[in-house]
């Protein structure tokens, strides 16, 4: 799985499982923590959204660069 779907994934389950008053998965924390160590302080979803922003802003950069390389 690409990095920046796998991370908005694992955010977007955390996210869910605050939704539902539940507690995240450790493991989805901790890969969240290592995927934006800057971001590592935020509550779980604060943290959870900021690596969304990151992934799409990725992802957008990456569609502007093929669309830039493609001459369009």
């Amino acid at each position: 799985m690409e990095p920046s779907l796998e991370a908005m994934t694992i955010a977007v389950r955390v996210l869910a499982a605050l939704n539902w008053k539940q507690r995240p998965d450790q493991g989805d924390l901790d890969y969240l923590r290592r995927h934006a160590p800057l971001s590592a302080h935020l509550p779980p979803d604060e943290l959870a959204c900021e690596v969304i922003q990151q992934a799409v802003k990725r992802r957008t950069e990456a569609r502007t660069a093929a669309r830039s390389a493609n001459g369009s």
